[in-house]
């Protein structure tokens, strides 16, 4: 063998090597996937100048591909961040060459078939990994509790939106391929894993973008008697669906626990407070409402949806909102008037009371307001920030940074002194923390333990491994109680001593929001949101502030309107254009449209909205023109019904700026082309034959 031939040959073993390594990682590792990819890459090139033989073929996309990357330098040129900009652009430039690589390490029909069999199996591993860490998300209903499913390989977010093209792609081969009965079922069984992982992540782009494509794959299949039942189907699924927002009352006497009232609220009862023989319900958009034992008696208004109502002294409360705004209400009686309102600069993260109210930005740090009746008699602490949660009482500030880390700040005058005298790591991560009387709760996998904070330590006091996961705690009326995420309800010996002494133990059907007690009853509220309602809930926290970056990406489109303010991370630029209220900084505008507009201007929006209409055009002719073709029409139906989803998640993420997304929808794209590249070379060598 000659020695070109012979380097060659090894050559395209380890490009084959790369291209599977890149295959393996591209739903699980990022960085795997990109040594993979750039490996692959580089000895395409090698071999290029090796054997001056070219393996890349043309897409149709290059000339849109050179306007896109043009608008990405010119408005690089034209940003006040320069550095970030030419650094996105070559980003941007570095990523598309995907698409060539997919096309030139894929050489013939066989080879194509192997690879995407590969991309899917590894895929398929990876959910299987997936769905055993969901079970337990499940069993420990912490789904409810965190409203998000668990971050293993990357976000939540990320997972849905990388599981779709794969519950995309199979439900595309179930419906086309004409295979035999065990492939079939191996298909579908694929399939419905693969969405069961995706319903898993709990995020609801990746389930919206994936309802879109097999909309699109029915459509381009004239399935009407599928897709007209789904439809239907759809409609009765939001018509139908409740949120649960209910109070429920329970007797509790002589150590058990009856339940003797259950009122289903306007709103959404966050939480409950006592006050005598009055409760106040925090129910969110339905303002605050008034009960006296199981009696309506009024509803107060408050100016913002209201999240949680907190004693501050004996004339005063604290109502907090959802657009970040405390609210200071004076009590006279039954009635709260409206005295002022607190709001810090950042992005709230949690508050407490203790002799001050003490909110936490997790970008801009702690605020201390020391009086009701005037927001100005304030101090900041920029550095105390990037907490998870905080708690305070007159003697210590305790603040939570997860997964595992609780420090104690001790209090002078109700200040925070300096440093932490006392800093707590949990090597098994912490669940959650509950603080009170200089006692300190914590809940992670050894169960639930009690310490004691003194100066400069953290003393163990005791631990009762049979509690864990308690996320609801409440002193209410001299007692203390708490419920686990499972729906375990616990009331703990109060005043503390040195141990957890557990008084009275009960299994309700769900864990609740909150609770209070009055006389000898528990008062309990459930706010748990339909997470398909939540869709279309303009009280939704996620679809507010979402609303609040687009009308803020187009006031800074109307300013830059040609080239944009460059491709760069727009949190800065965001605080100069959002309402005061929004206090969210998002580095992106949560939609492609909206950022390619603000970050490329009218001149680079226009090629990245051609770049997709092409995408979808050279998809739907590959399927048309291989109809009876198996595997290609498969395939090709199933990289329509990926991009559609990728587009439709758009709407609601930047996924086009997501590494890991933009990573399978180039690659995607070049197998699909390879695919047709290669029909039509054995078309053609048939033809000749």
């Amino acid at each position: 063998m000659e020695p070109n031939k012979k380097n060659v040959k090894i050559l395209d073993r380890f490009i084959a090597f790369f291209i599977i390594l890149f295959l393996l990682s591209i739903s699980n590792s990022i960085f795997v996937n990109q040594l993979g990819y750039f490996g692959a890459l580089v000895l395409i090139l090698a071999r290029y100048f090796i054997t001056r033989e070219n393996q890349f073929k043309k897409t149709g996309l290059e000339f849109l591909f050179i306007w896109f990357l043009l608008a990405e330098l010119l408005s690089a040129v034209f940003s006040g961040n320069n550095p970030q900009a030419y650094l996105y652009f070559s980003k941007r430039a570095l990523l598309i060459p995907i698409i060539y690589t997919t096309l030139a390490a894929c050489t013939d029909y066989t080879r194509i078939k192997r690879y995407f069999k590969i991309y899917i199996g590894a895929s398929l591993v990876t959910i299987l990994i997936y769905l055993y860490f969901s079970y337990k998300y499940f069993i420990y209903g912490l789904y409810n509790i965190k409203e998000s499913g668990p971050s293993l390989f990357q976000y939540p977010i990320t997972a849905s939106e990388i599981t779709s093209f794969t519950v995309v792609f199979l439900f595309a081969f179930a419906i086309n391929e004409k295979v035999n009965l065990k492939n079939r079922i191996f298909l579908i069984i694929g399939f419905l894993l693969s969405l069961a992982a995706l319903l898993s992540t709990y995020k609801r782009t990746g389930w919206i973008g994936v309802a879109a494509g097999i909309f699109v794959i029915l459509l381009m299949k004239k399935q009407w008697k599928v897709l007209i039942p789904v439809c239907v189907l759809v409609v009765f699924a939001f018509f139908y669906s409740k949120n649960v927002h209910k109070i429920e009352i329970y007797s509790f006497n002589n150590s058990t626990l009856k339940k003797e009232f259950s009122l289903k609220t306007k709103g959404m009862p966050y939480g409950v407070i006592t006050d005598g023989d009055k409760e106040y319900i925090s129910d969110f958009n339905n303002g605050i409402v008034v009960y006296n034992d199981t009696s309506y008696i009024k509803k107060i208004d408050v100016k913002s949806p209201v999240y949680s109502l907190t004693k501050w002294n004996d004339d005063y409360y604290v109502a907090s909102c959802i657009d970040s705004r405390f609210f200071a209400l004076k009590k006279t009686a039954d009635n709260f008037e409206y005295k002022d309102e607190f709001i810090t600069p950042g992005f709230t993260n949690s508050f407490a009371l203790g002799k001050y109210l003490y909110i936490e930005d997790i970008d801009s740090g702690l605020s201390v307001f020391r009086d009701p009746k005037n927001p100005a008699d304030n101090v900041r602490y920029p550095d105390l920030n990037k907490f998870t949660s905080i708690s305070a009482d007159s003697s210590y500030l305790i603040t939570f940074k997860q997964p595992d880390v609780i420090s104690a700040y001790k209090l002078h005058n109700g200040l925070p002194e300096g440093k932490p005298c006392v800093t707590y790591q949990d090597n098994s991560d912490i669940d959650c923390y509950f603080y009170i009387d200089g006692k300190l709760f914590i809940s992670d996998k050894k169960g639930l333990s009690l310490f004691s904070i003194s100066t400069d330590t953290l003393t163990l006091l005791d631990r009762n491994k049979s509690i864990s996961m308690a996320f609801t705690w409440q002193l209410s009326n001299n007692k203390l109680f708490a419920a686990d995420s499972k729906g375990n309800f616990y009331e703990l010996d109060y005043p503390l001593n040195n141990t957890i002494k557990v008084l009275f133990k009960d299994k309700l059907d769900s864990a609740p929001e909150s609770i209070g007690s009055f006389g000898n009853n528990i008062i309990l509220t459930y706010a748990k949101p339909n997470r398909l309602l939540s869709i279309i809930d303009p009280y939704n926290p996620s679809n507010r502030g979402r609303i609040g970056l687009w009308k803020a990406g187009f006031k800074m489109f109307k300013d830059h309107p040609v080239f944009g303010v460059g491709d760069i991370d727009l949190a800065k630029l965001y605080i100069q254009y959002k309402h005061p209220y929004d206090k969210e900084i998002q580095g992106h505008m949560h939609n492609n449209f909206v950022h390619e507009l603000v970050t490329l201007g009218l001149f680079g929006f226009l090629a990245f909205c051609l770049i997709i209409l092409k995408i979808i055009l050279i998809d739907i002719k590959i399927y048309r023109e291989t109809k009876d073709k198996p595997f290609i029409s498969s395939y090709a139906l199933g990289a329509l019904g990926g991009l559609c989803a990728f587009l439709v998640s758009g709407l609601t993420e930047y996924n086009f700026g997501d590494h890991e997304i933009i990573t399978i929808i180039w690659f995607t794209l070049g197998l699909n082309i390879a695919l047709y590249y290669s029909n039509k070379k054995i078309t053609e060598n048939k033809l000749e034959s």
